[in-house]
């Protein structure tokens, strides 16, 4: 009897505690895991994070630049993005600086457009360091940028002289010249394009001179007349950037000459000069600096919310003569 009691105390105090346990998480009162899983994000898990892209422009003297600018700003305002725009005035030194500020500002994506190819690698390595991703813009980088987003500088060479041949030089035979930038690789691109593209479908178009600007104006101007005095038969000029088709346009006139040029850019001084009557300017390979601009913050904000961007997103350049400038 008693052992029968003993058992029968077990049981019920048994059934007491699944009877507490069940009114625990019984309904109106969630277990704790329940809760967790139940309960509503608070309002900072689900406000979106504001991104925030540092830019670093070459030069903010530069029309083409400017544009850039103006796109970054319109995108930034779609997508709600914050932009803090530096400009490096074409001075490396200036420039690493601004990358230091940007990741002390803990950025989330850097846009870059570097003072010189070479030379950039230190800047991207210490934006890695720091878990923040670089793009570059323009003027790509020795360093592994995430992305380079840019005008096709060699197929915009290749435009150039296909433009000679088809519509100044059509005996396809004659003197051209090359001011470049070979500083910057995209503009040593369009040089390559420019006369490899002679050396296989005219070649007996020559490339007699080939010198470098440096993105000076006034250094163009020298160094066309320093070609006009070496090669008197000299038929055309293919510039780089239209900064050196403006200088190399000053000497040409001043030497009374009939060089014709080729520019590239497609800025809006160039396309003046084109649409004067009996201009020396008779073309432009023109770029999209607005899209170059959109584009890149666009990729800069998918890598930053884990998105896979291309390596490489080349814009297509056109040539910009009589028939089509505005």
């Amino acid at each position: 009897m008693k052992r029968f009691s003993k058992l029968l105390g077990i049981v019920l105090a048994a059934a007491t505690l699944i009877s507490t346990l069940a009114a625990c998480s019984g309904p109106g009162t969630a277990s704790a895991s329940s809760a967790a899983a139940s309960a509503p994000a608070s309002t900072a898990d689900t406000a979106k994070k504001e991104i925030t892209v540092g830019v670093s422009l070459l030069t903010r003297e530069h029309v083409f630049y400017n544009n850039i600018e103006t796109a970054l700003n319109s995108k930034a305002k779609e997508l709600g993005v914050k932009l803090v725009v530096q400009d490096a005035n074409q001075d490396a030194s200036k420039q690493l600086s601004q990358v230091q500020d940007f990741i002390t500002q803990k950025v989330d994506a850097i846009l870059l457009c570097p003072t010189n190819s070479a030379g950039s690698k230190s800047m991207v390595e210490l934006a890695e360091k720091a878990n923040i991703p670089v793009l570059t813009m323009d003027v790509p980088s020795d360093g592994k940028t995430v992305s380079h987003i840019s005008t096709d500088n060699y197929k915009g060479g290749e435009l150039a002289a296909e433009y000679l041949v088809k519509s100044v030089l059509t005996a396809k035979k004659g003197n051209a010249a090359v001011i470049t930038y070979s500083e910057i690789e995209g503009c040593v691109n369009r040089e390559k394009g420019f006369t490899e593209w002679l050396a296989k479908n005219a070649p007996d178009v020559k490339v007699v001179d080939v010198q470098n600007y440096s993105g000076d104006q006034a250094k163009a101007a020298d160094v066309m007349q320093n070609m006009l005095q070496k090669h008197a038969d000299l038929d055309a000029v293919f510039c780089v950037g239209d900064p050196a088709a403006m200088g190399a346009l000053s000497s040409i006139k001043s030497a009374n000459k009939k060089v014709k040029i080729i520019g590239f850019d497609g800025n809006a001084e160039g396309v003046a000069e084109i649409k004067k009557e009996g201009s020396l300017w008779v073309a432009d390979v023109a770029q999209d600096p607005a899209k170059i601009g959109e584009t890149a913050l666009q990729a800069a904000v998918d890598t930053v919310n884990g998105k896979s961007v291309e390596k490489l997103i080349a814009i297509s350049p056109y040539i910009i003569d009589k028939s089509n400038a505005k």
